[in-house]
Order: C-alpha cells, then sequence, then structure tokens
C-alpha cells in the first residue's frame, strides 16, 4: 500500500516535469519561429523591391533600345546621348553665331518628327513613363575660332544655337509637352567630348533622352502585412 502511494506521487511529479519541458520547448520553437517569419518576411519585401526595381530597368532600356534602332539617329554610348546622323559633324550653324544654315532645315525638321513620333508611341505603350529630353548645343574649336573658350559668350551662343533648334521645331508644328515630356534647353560651349581630334569639327548638338517611371500611375500596390509566403 505504501509503495503505490509513492507511485501517483511520483508519476504525476514526472508528468508535471514533462508538461513543463513541452511547454518550455513550445515556447522558444514559436519564439524563433516568430523571429524567422519576420526574417523571411523581410526578405520577401526586399526581394519583390528588387524585382520591380529590375522590371522598371528592363522597361527603361527597352525604351532606349527602341531610340537606337530609330536610323534618323546615332546613339553615342560613352556619354548615353544621340546626335543626328545626317548632320554629323556638319556646320550647321554660322560660324561663331547662333543661325541655322537653311540647307540643314529638312534634315532638322525630319529629325524632330522621328523624335515626337518616339515619345508619341512610347507614351501610348506606357502612360506610366515619362520623359526628360535634353537638347545641348556646343561650339566648334576651330570653326567658331573668334569666340573665347569658357567665356559667356560660348555658353550662349551654344544655347542659342539649340534655342533655335527647338524653335524651328516648334514651328513646325511638333510639340514635345503633349506626351508627358519635360524638355531641358542646356549651352555646353566648348565641349570637346563632341570634337573630332583630326579636323576639330563637332556635333553641334545633342539629344539626351532620360526615361523615368511614374510610381503613381504604375501603382501596383502590394501590402507586405498581409503577403504571404
Amino acid at each position: 500500500m505504501k509503495s503505490k502511494d509513492f507511485y501517483w506521487p511520483g508519476f504525476v511529479g514526472i508528468l508535471t516535469s514533462m508538461f513543463v519541458i513541452m511547454l518550455v520547448l513550445f515556447c522558444l520553437s514559436f519564439k524563433v519561429f516568430s523571429g524567422k517569419t519576420k526574417e523571411i518576411t523581410e526578405q520577401n519585401k526586399r526581394l519583390i523591391s528588387i524585382e520591380r526595381e529590375y522590371s522598371s530597368i528592363r522597361r527603361i532600356n527597352s525604351k532606349i533600345q527602341l531610340l537606337c534602332s530609330d536610323t534618323t539617329f546615332e546613339y553615342v554610348a560613352s556619354c548615353n546621348k544621340f546626335i543626328v546622323r545626317s548632320l554629323k559633324a556638319k556646320d550647321i550653324f554660322v560660324r561663331n553665331g547662333a543661325d541655322l544654315q537653311d540647307v540643314y532645315l529638312k534634315d532638322l525638321i525630319t529629325a524632330g518628327h522621328s523624335l515626337e513620333s518616339f515619345l508619341q508611341k512610347s507614351y501610348s505603350d506606357d502612360p506610366s513613363f515619362f520623359f526628360m529630353v535634353i537638347l545641348e548645343g556646343y561650339m566648334g574649336d576651330n570653326f567658331d575660332n573668334k569666340v573665347q573658350k569658357d567665356s559667356d559668350l560660348a555658353f550662349q551662343t551654344s544655347y542659342q544655337r539649340v534655342l533655335g533648334v527647338y524653335q524651328l521645331w516648334k514651328k513646325a508644328g511638333i510639340v514635345f509637352q503633349k506626351h508627358n515630356v519635360e524638355f531641358l534647353i542646356s549651352g555646353r560651349g566648348f565641349d570637346e567630348t563632341w570634337w573630332n581630334s583630326y579636323d576639330g569639327k563637332a556635333n553641334y548638338f545633342s539629344i539626351q533622352v532620360i526615361p523615368k517611371e511614374n510610381k503613381l500611375l504604375n501603382s501596383e500596390s502590394i501590402d507586405y502585412e498581409d503577403s504571404h509566403i
């Protein structure tokens, strides 16, 4: 009888100890699992963000490749800018001045229409993209030899040159802003990047097209708090 009295309290004690151990193990497992879940959720956020950024970069590159395939323009990879292929190293402006040479007006208008068509198509295909177009003017080393380098006149003249191109396009009915475009005009003065090393000839203006994604329009919202793995 006495042995039975000792058996049941001992058995209950063992069960209680095992329950406490299991409870502690459960609490530890739950804490570790919660930590892992939080870590996986954060990692999932980063991966989704990287995926969306990569997708955006691919879409931007596809826009640039579309303009690169246009035979009107030539892409200068060293500075990510375009020049008009038919006007490469041509003296499209008067010497030491900003007036356009009449013989090149047709090529300039053709280039303006090609750029407008590209922007219109890109906007029609994907309105979530907008573009910054920078029109930059330059001086030629030997061609503009009466204008002092790094002078105000050099920068003013190079600016007036591309302003004249923009005004020519506007007069021809070419309007870029209706295609969700921000248009900037810049005068770079004497920029040796665009000079021919043999004869000092220059490409007297360049076009930089910078596509940007409007994230408000491209609103594929993701609620990370309710995301499941």
